[in-house]
């Protein structure tokens, strides 16, 4: 008993337990009287200041806007500053200063060294023994570039070894952003124990589409003078989420996550350790390949071979080659036969071939027979998703990635007699909401689409099944080729 009364925590945790219990009491005893919780008149967060003048007086008074603990972003209040807590809005003030942009490398793997002791935390937090070998095992396996699972018993502080792992990346200069995601009914326990840890920022995204809404604008991103975002650095060091909301919405996470190579490597279920440029790498090789067994238009396999040279300064490059982009092209065996090599006058000059050369990066012979099989389907998708960007979504294709509603995007579609229609309800809306959920999700992600907050899908017809989606997405139950460390 001595030696829990010591840990400053208990008083906290009995706190939260006996206001519980009467809270259960009150609701079993009285049941005709409304339930208030004080945590409605405490301040959780400051989202925002203006400065007004008083219309009488000619003074200036300053309102903040309050998100209250235990209440969603949408019930924020505008109140007068002597009515707000001091300290948070010391705390809003030092998160409005913009931070210096400085990239810090992971430290090499032979650098790391074995913490002895717990540091002490904020609010003379310590570890315990036990806690600080997991969180020392984290560090251990960050350090050397491997993926872990931290499997102790339940009640024994997983959460605060895996928060304390983050901090002390975070002290050495690595702010993040970090991501948790974590199932609906711990994330607010998650919250708590950032804030009662330590000093990084941690922000839960969740709730109505309106909360969600006001997480992007007030807590997301810096923004200049004229309330642009400024894109690169943002005001969270930690986001908390749901595994749904990180497939189904927030923009400003695809802008963290999102990239054509991040992406494949966020949904693919790979064996090893792959990074951007080893992706790249592959993809080339696999384009390499189809393009060598391509039966089709020449002007198809000259447009694809354009498409994935790689330019000298390493940026993206608008192609000449659209010949031929928007026009049917036959497939399989109706193509026009070509012998089975490249036949490119380019082809001399490939030197990055050297290093995506598919019959050095693709082993697996089972495999280069099924992709030679589909290579029409896979060059004319790429083919397709390239017109569609370059020739149909135009500027509105980066606007679609920042999230901007399809609704306000300016997509040119043709004169549409709609009557031989999917449903009663498919307009045009719904045919610009798929042109730009396929470039954004992918082939027959429908679920995925339906899901999007920014087309039109959502409001029409709901969300989809949970399963569904995730099945979409290529996320399954198994095990996972992950160490996994136990305490027995």
């Amino acid at each position: 008993m001595e030696e829990l009364e010591k840990d400053p925590r208990i008083a906290q945790k009995i706190k939260r337990f006996r206001n519980k219990q009467a809270q259960m009491k009150h609701i079993f005893t009285e049941p005709d009287e409304d339930l208030f919780n004080p945590d409605y008149v405490e301040v959780d967060r400051i989202l925002e200041v203006a400065h007004t003048k008083d219309a009488e007086t000619g003074e200036e008074v300053t309102h903040y806007l309050v998100k209250w603990c235990s209440l969603p972003y949408e019930e924020s209040t505008w109140e007068l500053e002597e009515d707000v807590d001091p300290a948070k809005v010391k705390e809003f003030e030092s998160l409005q200063v913009l931070p210096e942009i400085k990239h810090v490398e992971r430290p090499a793997s032979d650098s790391w060294q074995k913490l002895e002791k717990s540091r002490e935390y904020k609010n003379s937090n310590r570890l315990r023994e036990y806690q600080l070998e997991g969180m020392n095992w984290l560090l251990f396996n960050w350090y050397n570039r491997k993926n872990c699972i931290l499997a102790d018993e339940m009640g024994l502080g997983k959460t605060i070894q895996s928060i304390t792992f983050l901090s002390e990346i975070f002290l050495r200069g690595i702010h993040g952003p970090f991501l948790i995601i974590a199932p609906l009914s711990t994330i607010t326990n998650w919250e708590r124990e950032f804030r009662t840890w330590t000093e990084m920022n941690a922000i839960v995204y969740h709730g109505s589409q309106i909360s969600r809404q006001m997480i992007q604008q007030y807590e997301m991103v810096y923004r200049d003078a004229q309330g642009n975002p400024l894109s690169g650095v943002f005001k969270f060091h930690v986001v908390i989420t749901t595994f749904e909301m990180i497939l189904a919405d927030c923009p400003e996470l695809k802008k963290i996550h999102w990239g054509r190579w991040k992406d494949i490597l966020t949904h693919g279920r790979f064996k090893w350790h792959l990074n951007e440029k080893d992706m790249e790498m592959i993809c080339r090789a696999l384009l390499v390949y189809c393009v060598k067994h391509y039966k089709g238009d020449e002007k198809i396999k000259s447009f694809i071979w354009e498409l994935i040279t790689p330019t000298k300064d390493g940026q993206a490059q608008t192609l000449q080659n659209h010949s031929g982009l928007s026009a049917p092209v036959p497939r399989g065996r109706k193509g026009k036969k070509t012998k089975n090599q490249l036949l490119l006058p380019e082809l001399k000059n490939a030197d990055w071939l050297a290093t995506c050369n598919p019959e050095v990066v693709l082993h697996d012979d089972g495999y280069k027979k099924h992709l030679k099989q589909h290579c029409n389907k896979v060059l004319l998708r790429v083919r397709m998703l390239y017109y569609l960007k370059a020739e149909i979504l135009g500027e509105a294709a980066d606007k679609a990635f920042e999230g901007t509603p399809a609704r306000e995007l300016d997509v040119p579609l043709p004169d549409i007699d709609y009557v031989e229609i999917p449903v009663d309800w498919w307009d045009a809306e719904a045919d610009k909401s798929l042109l730009i959920g396929v470039f954004k999700h992918g082939y027959e992600r429908y679920n995925a689409m339906r899901a999007d907050p920014a087309l039109c899908f959502l409001e029409k017809v709901g969300m989809p099944d949970e399963k569904s989606l995730s099945a979409e997405q290529g996320v399954t139950d198994g095990a996972s080729d992950v160490p996994e460390r136990q305490h027995g």
